[in-house]
């Protein structure tokens, strides 16, 4: 007896699809409703016998680096939301934990082997684009990457507004007066989200007139720790007043290294971050810090819902839904402070 992948596959559809048709599903589109329901009827395939079959799992594979210490508690925002909107949608969530590309095509093969649905993937970054992800979608698999735009490559993406929100953060520090703001991030080679976060660092100090000083930028990685490049921050010319810190795992180290140079926040230097509130904050800390945040409950809630779409509908136009953060002016930034000559 036929079962859904053979009508799926005769229809140019995901399984899914099938699926949702055989079950009157309203999110299937009419020419796409028709078209398998006309398979059905070549095949002499009743809706009955797919209602019966096993072959329907209605689970969906969500990749994320589970142990990586920098997204963590992002991650697992993302993954409560993506689990209530897959429960709304009567899907269940498969998790997979990777850390590097070739792990993850391992674990998305096997996810595949046990007829997942669709793909979430957390975890894609710009080194693993390519073979990768075309052989994903070569093999029609639905896929939705969060929180990591692919220049050059279609996929249906959802993510935080970066570059907005960095810019917004530069442009706060701008209007309480300070000129000389430094910057400590990962390597934007990395992910998309770091170069867009820099970009809005650089394109708010030059909107203003501010010059763009190379020591003010420090990258942290390939043996370079968040303490020393602080270290390496603080000992620039001129010294900055303010530093934006684009990740929130770096933060306890940035303020340490400042701390240790006798200097207070924001008395002496004013101190921004991405993401306060997934970081690991001691009580002292708590509702502190100036930030943009970003809901990563409702990115991984969006994810799910364009998945969803793009299963009922393979031939849905990529969407790239970006969301704005949401500002939070708190007591880590102040006015320029007066320092000696």
């Amino acid at each position: 007896m036929a079962n859904l992948q053979d009508v799926a596959t005769r229809a140019g559809v995901s399984k899914v699809t099938v699926s949702k048709v055989i079950n009157n599903y309203e999110s299937v589109s009419p020419a796409t409703r028709e078209k398998v329901l006309r398979v059905l009827q070549e095949m002499n395939v009743h809706a009955s016998d797919l209602k019966r079959s096993k072959d329907n799992s209605m689970m969906i594979g969500m990749l994320m680096p589970l142990g990586d210490k920098t997204g963590n508690r992002f991650g697992m925002g993302i993954l409560g939301g993506a689990e209530a909107k897959a429960l709304e949608k009567d899907y269940f969530i498969v998790i997979g934990n990777t850390g590097s590309s070739e792990r993850e095509m391992k674990v998305a093969a096997k996810m595949l082997q046990r007829d997942v649905d669709g793909l979430v993937l957390f975890s894609v970054s710009n080194e693993q684009k390519g073979r990768h992800l075309e052989e994903l979608i070569n093999q029609r698999v639905p896929v939705v990457l969060v929180d990591q735009r692919l220049d050059e490559f279609p996929a249906h993406v959802v993510r935080g507004d970066n570059f907005t929100g960095a810019l917004k953060l530069i442009d706060h520090l701008i209007e309480l007066g300070h000129q000389h703001i430094g910057c400590i991030s990962l390597d934007p080679a990395r992910r998309a989200t770091y170069a867009d976060r820099i970009k809005g660092y650089r394109i708010g100090l030059l909107n203003a007139g501010v010059p763009v000083i190379d020591s003010h930028y420090q990258e942290v990685g390939n043996g370079v720790t968040v303490y020393a490049a602080t270290q390496k921050l603080l000992q620039a010319k001129p010294q900055p007043t303010a530093i934006f810190v684009t990740q929130p795992t770096m933060l306890m180290n940035v303020v340490k290294a400042v701390q240790e140079q006798g200097l207070k926040i924001p008395e002496d230097i004013s101190i921004v971050v991405f993401d306060e509130q997934y970081a690991f904050l001691p009580d002292e800390y708590q509702d502190f810090f100036t930030s943009i945040n970003q809901s990563a409950k409702l990115i991984g809630s969006m994810a799910i819902e364009i998945l969803c779409q793009q299963l009922a509908d393979p031939g849905l136009q990529y969407q790239e839904i970006v969301l704005p953060g949401v500002m939070s002016i708190r007591k880590s930034s102040g006015p320029v402070p007066v320092r000696k000559a």
